[in-house]
């Protein structure tokens, strides 16, 4: 068979497993069986293998030429990890199983990447489905890190979706161990290396979202990963707040507030929020970031996260 042009890795993050995991996975797998059919593309579903035993027998006549990669591996990063190794090409795209793309975005995330060279990551935009305003205030504020409004350089990752130069990645892996919103020592030490990260909108995702018992389950995870992150990293930015201990907690929320702020009133309008509502969203801020205390408390004590869904 000829080289394939890019490999598509897939993980399920959320509640990987159960039954809502694989209801997921159908749908992403049937929204990459209608991408360009011109694209060679490798498909690689990366899994547990003691949740592979539940895996329904069907996903390949969903997306043929699918392949299963089993291993040990229990993390979402870990099980990326081990689909990026596994992959055969030199272009890799990093897709969450709970994400459904647009028809056009593997065609879109390959040219992108063909188009800058110099480019070692692009991450594409992420919003949530079509819904009332909670949802879009919810996706602006939990997405828009990323999202510079319109093609340009970032420092951040999408970890959900992103395509990669897979040499760059196997030289800078995610981390392992530290759960699975501690991203940005990868993106970080890939910085540090001289490479540069790009976003590009019109490589589109919808994220399956379950509304504020998701978001509360987000974002405990999210303050534990700015934490443990800084916490093993001493090169990461913000990094000696942490010789405070617990007092640096309202330091970090502080700045987390301030940096939403700055990312609402840049890309309200990419995410559907008008002018008017954008108080409301910086009202909405400011409670997102106070559900992050009880992460970053947990990364202070060293003990993990209970009761999420994320793995």
């Amino acid at each position: 068979m000829n080289q394939p042009e890019i490999s598509v890795v897939i993980v399920s993050d959320y509640a990987g497993g159960g039954e809502k995991s694989w209801k997921d996975l159908r749908g992403t797998l049937a929204a990459l069986a209608q991408q360009d059919a011109r694209v060679n593309a490798e498909w690689l579903l990366c899994e547990n293998k003691a949740c592979a035993e539940s895996m329904p027998g069907d996903f390949c006549c969903i997306l043929p030429n699918l392949k299963r990669v089993l291993s040990d591996a229990k993390g979402s990063y870990e099980l990326k990890n081990t689909g990026v190794r596994a992959a055969t090409s030199k272009i890799i795209a990093i897709l969450d199983a709970d994400c459904l793309p647009a028809s056009d975005w593997l065609g879109n995330a390959l040219a992108a990447m063909k188009a800058m060279p110099k480019v070692a990551v692009i991450s594409g935009r992420t919003i949530y489905p079509a819904g009332g305003l909670t949802e879009r205030i919810l996706s602006l504020l939990s997405r828009s890190y990323v999202d510079r409004g319109v093609s340009g350089p970032t420092r951040y990752i999408s970890n959900n979706n992103s395509i990669w130069r897979r040499d760059v990645y196997l030289r800078h892996l995610l981390p392992s161990g530290l759960g699975p919103f501690a991203g940005r020592m990868q993106s970080e030490s890939i910085m540090r290396a001289g490479y540069q990260l790009w976003f590009e909108p019109s490589i589109r995702v919808v994220h399956n979202f379950e509304g504020w018992p998701m978001e509360s389950d987000i974002r405990r995870n999210t303050g534990y990963g700015t934490v443990i992150a800084r916490l093993h990293d001493p090169f990461m930015p913000q990094a000696w707040l942490t010789k405070l201990g617990v007092a640096s907690i309202p330091v970090f929320v502080g700045g987390k507030i301030f940096d939403s702020w700055r990312d609402c009133v840049r890309c309200a309008s990419a995410f559907g929020v008008k002018w008017f509502q954008v108080p409301l969203a910086l009202l909405c801020s400011v409670v997102v970031h106070l559900m992050e205390i009880p992460g970053m408390w947990q990364a202070f004590r060293r003990k993990a996260i209970l009761g999420t869904q994320y793995r």
